[in-house]
């Protein structure tokens, strides 16, 4: 869709780019973009660039220039330019920015090369043909994420999670009724966001948060502890909610789950491989770790080599973000139990 777009304008190079707050979150481009603009989101030029933001203050619903939004001058001194664009060829662009149902808003960005034309007013009219399209598109996309999201957490709360889908600035996006009853360990704020009343737990949950938008770190799951007001304990699960590497509309997100601890015990293993995208056997193994089982006697109990279990292990260890088995142990302690059944 990307190159057709761009071959209105006679430009192979169009990107789609996804935003919340001051945040990119996801990105799409045409194969001769794609590579470099990846290397430019990850630098610091994009948060000291002024570009969205004059595109965004010009408030327009249709595409603009960079000389619609600079004068010459200023788009030579502008960041983008000058420090990207001359060292790596990029010079004049056209722009539009549009709002979605969630808060978030996507950008189209049309980019030509050095010593090429700006584009011309008949090239931006043939772009704004096409706005409304791309308009719809978007709101449908996000709209569709939305009800997943509403479902994933639905389905969570039919199996006792409490859980909640947030922003990295604690806005909600979906909760079940689960979480919305768990006034002990959790307080809505102004704004529709969720807090925790442990204030540890909040500054870790914050935390876990803000690094949603770190590509180094978005898959890792975190847990840690939490006490309510009363002095109850919970686990507090935090798992970055991501598909595709840099998905265009599901980054920046995590299903947040609070899980009250009620009695010792290992959780089901259905649970487990839920939250945890485990497989069969590796979900056996961390049941069994939960329960204080050795790894010889896991072994002997499945009829496998202690190699074959320690692999598992492993695995169980990189994909629960745990470094030792008894933090594994620890962490699945909060996990609530479905009815009982051989794992």
């Amino acid at each position: 869709m990307l190159e057709k777009i761009g071959r209105t304008v006679q430009t192979p190079r169009v990107a789609l780019m996804t935003r919340r707050s001051d945040a990119w979150i996801g990105h799409a481009a045409s194969a001769p973009t794609a590579r470099q603009l990846s290397v430019y989101l990850a630098t610091d030029i994009p948060a000291r660039s002024q570009t969205t933001a004059r595109l965004l203050a010009a408030d327009r619903a249709g595409f603009l220039s960079n000389l619609d939004l600079y004068s010459p001058d200023e788009w030579e001194r502008e960041p983008f330019r000058a420090e990207w664009g001359r060292r790596h060829g990029w010079n004049h662009c056209a722009a539009t920015a549009i709002s979605v149902p969630s808060g978030d808003f996507l950008v189209f960005h049309a980019q030509r090369l050095e010593g090429e034309a700006p584009f011309e007013a008949d090239e931006i009219a043939e772009l704004d043909r096409l706005r409304p399209h791309l308009a719809r598109a978007g709101m449908l996309a996000v709209r569709c994420r939305l009800q997943r999201l509403q479902t994933a957490a639905a389905a969570l709360g039919l199996i006792g999670l409490p859980a909640a889908v947030l922003d990295r600035n604690g806005h909600v996006l979906a909760a079940n009724q689960a979480i919305q009853d768990l006034s002990r360990h959790v307080r809505w704020r102004a704004h529709n966001r969720l807090c925790l009343v442990d204030a540890r737990a909040e500054a870790l949950l914050r935390e876990a948060l803000t690094r949603l938008d770190d590509g180094n770190d978005a898959r890792g799951a975190r847990s840690f502890a939490a006490r309510s007001m009363r002095g109850d304990a919970a686990v507090i699960h935090v798992l970055p909610a991501v598909g595709q590497a840099r998905d265009i509309f599901d980054g920046g997100l995590a299903m947040v789950i609070v899980t009250p601890v009620s009695q010792p015990g290992a959780p089901d293993t259905a649970v487990i491989r839920g939250l945890f995208d485990l497989s069969a056997s590796e979900a056996r193994v961390a049941r069994a770790l939960a329960r204080g089982t050795s790894i010889e006697r896991i072994a002997g109990d499945a009829g496998v080599s202690r190699e074959t279990v320690r692999s598992q292990v492993k695995a169980v260890l990189a994909k629960t973000n745990t470094s030792r088995q008894a933090e594994v142990a620890s962490l699945l302690a909060g996990l609530p139990r479905l009815a009982p059944r051989e794992a």
